[in-house]
């Protein structure tokens, strides 16, 4: 019990962080569609103000992987967040009225001018696609 409740995440995975003016939940080591719904809906269940998403790629889909992120911006919609930034050529190409960017070289271009103001953010995508460096720019 001790070893659990001392427990601090540092590997990317479900990382607590508070950086400057933001809290942020850094989940940046995988995603797949079912890790990705159940996060975001927990997410959603935090009762705070102003929250933001980073939602990078989710890589090893096959066939389905345009369908399945249709489905997350989908469900993203239906949980009600606004304020949201998909990261990756497969979201990029999705339905969608969220702001969008083909790769992270992009979104670190549009965050380098942008002062985000104070939020709760939650970060998550598969390995490949990095997304912890957006804290570089948070």
């Amino acid at each position: 019990k001790e070893a659990i409740e001392s427990y601090s995440p540092n590997n990317n995975r479900s990382q607590l962080i508070e950086k400057k003016k933001h809290k942020i939940i850094l989940d940046a080591y995988n995603a797949n569609p079912t890790s990705m719904r159940a996060a975001l809906e927990n997410f959603s269940l935090i009762k705070t103000k102003n929250k933001i998403l980073f939602l990078g790629d989710m890589f090893e889909l096959g066939k389905t992987a345009n369908e399945e992120h249709q489905e997350i911006v989908d469900f993203v919609n239906k949980l009600g967040f606004k304020n949201v930034f998909l990261i990756g050529d497969i979201f990029y190409n999705t339905d969608t009225s969220f702001k969008t960017y083909k790769n992270f070289n992009d979104i670190a271009a549009y965050l380098s001018k942008t002062d985000l103001q104070k939020s709760y953010i939650f970060i998550k995508g598969s390995r490949g696609m990095a997304l912890e460096r957006i804290l570089e720019y948070l």
